[in-house]
């Protein structure tokens, strides 16, 4: 049966929920979902991150069509995380408004008919404030960035926007303490980080990113929160040895194909860099391993869970 599926967000574009709803709206085609441009003609309203009160939703103001949305008949369906969930207002952005969002959130949540948490950890922060049914369904990551280990002269790779939560304090100390090559890409890092020798070329083109990912021998990624932690798919996607944080849903998706710290713990973070970029075998056998690992998650399998959420808020 075709199903016809209209993709919201409060957002205009250019986001992570735009790359996360491109890449699964793509691959649900090949499970009978067209998409259409008007809710009405819809058979579901799928609903992309709901963190309600930004710049970037004030912008675009679409809180009118998702009020209609909610009063209508329509089944809707919300894919989120959990920042508003944490129960830690530090890792916001505005952390004045974290309150009025986890309950803006809480209720809209409560008018919804199934909810995609994007990894078992959201679903478990989730559950105990939501009695609406929460189906988890993790990313993919595109074959673009797959690619075998590639023994070139390794540098160190971080990529994120400078949030609270990707913890820029301890990539900063990072950056100022070792000895090699390293890149922080992404907004926001060059009036962080001014020491010339560290590279900050902001926003970088998905293809030069996925280049960097290619070249790079460690990524580095002290988050302090994560829904999913798509960057640390991708460089293990790319064989990339993985150094991150053990919190949130960064053990899940990682498993034992990355080295794992307290988010504080910055000497560990650059002890367990340094070791791996001074032992080749050891960091491609991590590599390695990581690249095995990232082989299991794949949009084509997350279009085919999302695909059953919809018929279950069809039944």
């Amino acid at each position: 049966m075709t199903l016809h599926v209209h993709f919201f967000t409060l957002t205009p574009g250019g986001g992570s929920e735009h790359i996360y709803l491109a890449e699964l709206r793509d691959a649900l085609a090949d499970h009978d979902v067209v998409p259409v441009d008007d809710w009405r003609d819809a058979d579901v309203v799928h609903c992309f991150e709901v963190n309600a009160l930004t710049t970037q939703t004030l912008t675009a103001f679409q809180f009118p069509t998702l009020a209609r949305i909610v009063r209508s008949e329509t089944p809707l369906v919300i894919s989120t995380d959990d920042l508003y969930f944490s129960g830690d207002p530090s890792l916001t952005v505005h952390p004045r408004l974290y309150g009025l969002n986890h309950r803006l959130q809480r209720r809209l949540f409560a008018h919804s008919d199934a909810i995609i948490a994007l990894s078992e950890s959201v679903r478990g922060r989730l559950a105990p404030h939501v009695d609406t049914p929460i189906s988890v369904v993790h990313h993919g990551v595109r074959d673009a960035y797959r690619a075998p280990y590639a023994d070139t002269d390794p540098f160190v790779l971080h990529v994120s926007l400078a949030a609270p939560r990707k913890n820029p304090e301890a990539v900063v100390e990072v950056a100022r303490r070792l000895d090699g090559r390293m890149v922080v890409a992404g907004s926001g890092w060059s009036d962080r980080i001014p020491d010339d020798a560290i590279e900050t070329p902001g926003f970088v083109p998905e293809a030069d990113l996925i280049d960097l990912y290619h070249r790079a021998g460690v990524f580095y990624f002290p988050t302090r929160h994560e829904g999913f932690g798509l960057p640390v798919l991708e460089a293990m996607a790319a064989s990339c040895a993985v150094v991150s944080s053990d919190v949130y849903s960064v053990p899940e998706v990682a498993g034992d194909a990355a080295r794992l710290f307290d988010p504080d713990a910055v000497d560990a973070h650059v002890a367990a860099i340094e070791e791996l970029l001074a032992d080749a075998r050891e960091r491609r056998a991590l590599a390695e391993r990581a690249h095995d690992r990232s082989a299991g998650f794949t949009w084509a399998e997350s279009a085919a869970e999302t695909r059953a959420v919809y018929e279950s808020v069809l039944e």
